[in-house]
């Protein structure tokens, strides 16, 4: 497998400084960050209505004023597809918000996986 292509770029200094900041709150190495605020930025440009919050568990997808992304996709199922009683459980939660919580779960599933089998071995007796 080939290393990525490393990209440079020059920051202002108070930029520079708060992204620092930032990174050491979350224990990223620069690289790591900028890589994990490129990759939210363009998830939120594709799915408008996630976000990405600060759990204890680490940065994880969630509808804007709604769930996390995993608990939607965890109680659709592995076909991560919209049902009648998906939408009883979040009835709250408007249906083309759920369908944009399924479709981001599409698109990231080896992280929506990795989320819902972390929680289910979390909830186990």
């Amino acid at each position: 497998m080939s290393l990525p292509r490393p990209l440079c770029t020059r920051l202002p200094p108070d930029l520079e400084a708060e992204l620092e900041t930032r990174f050491f709150e979350l224990d990223w190495s620069p690289s790591q960050g900028l890589r994990e605020l490129a990759r939210e930025w363009l998830a939120v440009q594709r799915f408008p209505l996630i976000e990405f919050r600060d759990t204890v568990a680490g940065r994880r997808a969630g509808l804007r004023e709604g769930p996390e992304v995993w608990e939607i996709a965890a109680a659709a199922g592995p076909g991560r597809a919209m049902s009648a009683s998906l939408g009883q459980r979040f009835a709250w939660v408007p249906a083309e918000r759920l369908e944009e919580a399924l479709a981001y779960a599409r698109a990231h599933r080896d992280e929506v996986d990795r989320i819902v089998r972390r929680e289910e071995r979390l909830s186990s007796p």
